[in-house]
């Protein structure tokens, strides 16, 4: 049975890639994308089948992974469903689009709405999962399949998905704009670009595979360097009076509402 990914941009091509990296067979996914130099793309780095329209990919498929900007949603369900069959299994990652969205526009078919992150390109996503209520535990389970292919997978309940979009879906974008910082930090007090990025890049990962060895926790760890009147305790002490942590906090509120923006249309 083929999957279909409707979208071939940077998360359906990202979660192409994964699914191959993992083992999957070419012959088993088809993706459907408008854009003819996007599609060339596809065709010659993942070497998967792709077509221009979504109604020729959903023929071919059982499962389709709904992977277009919100905003065309609408639309592309509109078109698919002069050719939808009863039993295919609907996979989204339309970051803000509600599970009646499908449920509307296509019947009572059974849904799983998902949110993974870019990092599904080398199989270091997240992704957080919740089903509509016509989705059943096999539904459930080919979904967890699939996703975790990619990277780690959390069931949630849907409510909670507008959160998780903001926190782990947006969530690489804030380090990227950490480290952006933390580099132009450094090159105006004199490193070289280079230097800047070795050191930047191997601190973040470095720090990123100690938090989840160690069970300590964030804030533990940040403690264990920050000693009082150390060049540390300067950092975060001239952080705190910014009020650093409640202008992320707003930040994440801010990706929140727009997600909730982006499912009601």
């Amino acid at each position: 049975m083929k999957t279909a990914i409707i979208g071939g941009g940077f998360m359906g091509g990202a979660l192409a890639e994964g699914l191959l990296d993992s083992g999957w067979g070419r012959e088993t996914l088809v993706v459907a994308e408008v854009r003819n130099a996007r599609r060339d793309f596809l065709t010659r780095h993942l070497r998967v089948p792709t077509v221009e329209s979504a109604v020729e990919a959903v023929q071919q498929a059982h499962t389709v992974v709904f992977a277009v900007k919100p905003q065309q949603i609408k639309d592309t369900l509109a078109q698919v469903k002069t050719v939808w069959a009863p039993g295919k299994l609907v996979i989204s990652v339309c970051a803000g689009v509600t599970i009646a969205t499908f449920e509307q526009m296509l019947g009572d078919v059974p849904v799983i709405r998902t949110m993974p992150n870019t990092p599904a390109a080398i199989g270091m996503a997240v992704t957080a999962l919740a089903r509509g209520q016509f989705a059943t535990d096999k539904h459930l389970a080919d979904a967890l399949n699939i996703l975790s292919a990619v990277g780690k997978v959390v069931v949630v309940d849907e409510a909670q998905m507008d959160t998780v979009t903001a926190v782990s879906g947006t969530g690489p974008a804030y380090i990227f704009y950490l480290a952006e910082g933390l580099i132009e930090a450094a090159t105006e007090l004199g490193l070289s670009r280079e230097q800047a990025y070795t050191l930047v890049y191997q601190t973040i990962r470095g720090a990123a595979t100690l938090l989840a060895h160690d069970t300590a926790g964030p804030a533990e760890l940040r403690k264990r360097v920050t000693s009082p009147g150390g060049t540390t305790h300067a950092a975060i002490t001239h952080l705190e009076g910014m009020d650093w942590k409640q202008a992320f906090k707003d930040a994440v509120a801010a990706a929140k509402r727009r997600a909730q923006e982006l499912g009601a249309g």
